[in-house]
C-alpha cells in the first residue's frame, strides 16, 4: 500500500484534462494548461526626511489575467469563431464569462476558475513539416477582466 504524502507536496493537486465552459456549454477539452497568470505591477515609493529615506513597495497597476491552454486540434471551429469576433473588432460580443475546470485522471473535478469577460487574445496552431503524421496542436491564450479560483 502506498505511503501517504508528507511535506511540501502533501495535498498537491494533479490534473489530466481541462475543460472550458460558457453558460454550461463545453467549448473544448484541453490536454495541457500552460499557465494561469494574475499579477500586479510593483510601485516603489520613497519617503525622505532629514535623517532617513524609507523605500516602500506598493501594489501598482493590475495586469489583466491570462490563461493559456493547449490541445490537439479538432474539427470544431467554435474557438476560431470566438477569436474571429475579436479580430473583427466586436469585443463586446466576444467578452464571455466562462469557467475552467481541472479534472484528475479518474474524471473528478479538482479545481475551478471563473473568468469574467474573457476573450481569446491569441489562437496558435503548431507548424509541422509537410507529410508529418503528428497531431496538430492548438494553443489558446485567453485574457479576462477578473480571474477567481472557486470551489469545486
Amino acid at each position: 500500500m502506498p505511503q501517504p504524502r508528507t511535506g511540501p507536496q502533501a495535498g498537491a493537486l494533479t490534473a489530466a484534462r481541462f475543460e472550458l465552459t460558457i453558460d454550461g456549454h463545453s467549448l473544448g477539452l484541453f490536454s495541457e494548461l500552460e499557465s494561469i497568470a494574475s499579477a500586479v505591477e510593483v510601485d516603489v515609493v520613497e519617503q525622505s526626511s532629514a535623517t532617513e529615506t524609507i523605500v516602500k513597495k506598493l501594489p501598482g497597476r493590475r495586469i489583466p489575467p491570462t490563461v493559456t491552454l493547449k490541445r490537439g486540434m479538432t474539427r470544431n471551429i467554435e474557438m476560431a469563431a470566438w477569436h474571429e469576433l475579436v479580430i473583427l473588432g466586436d469585443v463586446a460580443a466576444a467578452r464571455k464569462s466562462c469557467s475552467l475546470t481541472m479534472f484528475n485522471a479518474t474524471g473528478d473535478p479538482v479545481a475551478r476558475y471563473h473568468l469574467t469577460d474573457a476573450w481569446p487574445q491569441k489562437v496558435e496552431v503548431t507548424t509541422l513539416e509537410s507529410g508529418a503524421s503528428e497531431v496538430l496542436m492548438e494553443t489558446v491564450t485567453l485574457t479576462c477582466d477578473f480571474l477567481q479560483r472557486v470551489s469545486v
